[in-house]
């Protein structure tokens, strides 16, 4: 599937919203999963199907479709933010660990101690 083929890639976003389908299971006629994947995330990411389902509210069946597609990229959007949270938490455990074990590591910034729980796994002893 190439960028020029919408029908194509509305037709696998909606196999995959109203079918409850996963990506990976996307069936080959829609092309590549992971390039409809990538696309679908853009289009969330510039909250086209939003604008999209309050602009065609004349169509009640289509504005449903829309919803659905919206809810999908909502989910995606929280599963996707949520990953990257627990990695970069990983990292600051990682680099936290390190300081305390007394390693050349790189210690883990200001910023990054306030915001997280690394604050569990340091030595208060040392602190004042």
């Amino acid at each position: 599937m190439c960028g020029r083929d919408n029908r194509l890639f509305m037709e696998a976003v909606l196999w995959v919203a109203l079918k409850s389908g996963s990506w990976s299971n996307l069936s080959p006629e829609f092309g590549r999963w992971r390039t409809s994947y990538m696309r679908f995330r853009r289009w969330t990411k510039a909250d086209a199907w939003r604008r999209l389902a309050e602009n065609l509210v004349d169509d009640l069946e289509l504005q449903a479709m829309l919803g659905a597609i919206v809810t999908l990229g909502d989910e995606h959007t929280r599963l996707n933010t949520e990953r990257s949270i627990r990695r970069t938490n990983v990292k600051i455990y990682g680099r936290a660990l390190a300081s305390a074990a007394g390693a050349n590591a790189k210690p883990a910034r200001a910023d990054e101690l306030s915001s997280s729980w690394v604050w569990l796994v340091t030595d208060d002893s040392q602190t004042g």
